[in-house]
């Protein structure tokens, strides 16, 4: 049996994640939450700026 554990982000991190699922493409997040979100797949890099992974959408409903 595989138990996944949610991966740790700090409130600020957090609310970094939910400003990108909002106003993509343009957040204005901080460059260190950002390379972290990316690092955790909870966001990837496109053309058209930070987009929030499937992964990420899981990760914020988790948490309501």
């Amino acid at each position: 049996m595989t138990v996944h554990a949610q991966k740790l982000l700090t409130p600020e991190e957090f609310a970094s994640l939910i400003e990108i699922a909002v106003t993509s493409p343009d957040p204005s997040v901080p460059a260190a939450h950002l390379g972290k979100l990316v690092a955790l797949g909870y966001v990837a890099l496109t053309e058209k700026g930070p987009v929030v992974t499937g992964d990420g959408l899981i990760r914020i409903t988790e948490s309501e």
